[in-house]
């Protein structure tokens, strides 16, 4: 069953803070300013591959499949204001509370990166 994570986010990162947040975490981004792909780097196995948009009105969204204990699908949007990050499918053997902490504690660290504009 799908589930959403949320968090409050001052302001959507720019291709560039994202370009150096995916160099940090070995994460191959193929696009520009207004869409794009990314993937881990292991083209055999990646740990993460999907796309991303950035919207007219700035907002970023886009979706994502990952391998960790098994296969993970969902979606992710960042607006000013709020992060979030739906999880449409996951291993079924991992606990949705598990997940769900993980993924809170990741995307509180991700928004406290974007602090609102000055």
């Amino acid at each position: 069953m799908p589930f959403t994570v949320t968090h409050p986010l001052g302001r959507v990162p720019t291709f560039p803070e994202l370009q150096a947040l995916a160099r940090q975490h070995q994460v191959q981004i193929k696009g520009n300013e207004q869409a794009g792909e990314f993937q881990h780097p292991d083209r055999e196995q990646p740990k993460v591959t999907g796309n991303y948009v950035f919207e007219p009105n700035g907002d970023l969204h886009g979706e994502f499949i990952g391998h960790a204990l098994g296969k993970f699908a969902g979606t992710f949007v960042f607006m000013t204001g709020k992060g979030g990050i739906t999880i449409t499918e996951k291993p079924f053997l991992l606990p949705d509370a598990v997940l769900k902490a993980k993924l809170s504690g990741e995307l509180e660290r991700f928004c406290a990166q974007f602090p609102p504009a000055a």
